[in-house]
């Protein structure tokens, strides 16, 4: 072996060594960039994670929300009818009243009444009352007579009447 060619031959060595190294370090840069982006990319992974988990939760809040809301209008009907018969309610009872009232009124007014009465009888003698007469009428009966049961189609009128 030659002297020059051992020297090209070391030459190209050396250049191949440090075109390796250099690949090496760029790879080893590389590394460590690409293990930061997957630290990140899990990091973000897990906040999407938690977004989603969040969203949902917030859907099933928005969900009995509604439910909420569709309750409180049906208590809000529930409470106008109620309201509706409370009113009507107090209105039956102020009729009731004014009618105890006026029924208590008018039974004044015919106690008032009875004992006026009570008093005009005591000044009113009493009326004699007379014998009641029990009248007897008298009928006569009337023998059939033969003519007439053989003449049926023939209409004696007697007593006013047609048949």
């Amino acid at each position: 072996m030659s002297v020059e060619f051992s020297n090209a031959y070391q030459e190209v060595l050396l250049e191949n060594l440090d075109a390796i190294l250099k690949q090496n370090f760029m790879f080893q840069a590389r590394l460590k960039l690409l293990e930061k982006e997957a630290n990140i990319k899990t990091e973000l992974q897990a906040k999407l994670d938690d977004v989603t988990a969040k969203y949902q939760e917030a859907l099933e809040q928005v969900g009995a929300a509604e439910q909420y809301r569709v309750q409180a209008s049906s208590n809000d009907a529930i409470v106008q009818e109620k309201s509706r018969i409370q009113s009507a309610l107090n209105d039956t009872m102020r009729e009731l009243g004014t009618t105890k009232g006026a029924l208590e009124g008018s039974q004044v007014v015919i106690e008032e009444l009875k004992s006026r009465i009570a008093e005009l009888e005591k000044l009113i003698p009493p009326a004699p009352k007379a014998p009641v007469k029990k009248t007897t009428v008298k009928t006569e009966e009337k023998k059939p007579d033969d003519s007439a049961s053989t003449d049926l189609f023939k209409i004696k009128v007697d007593d006013g009447s047609s048949f």
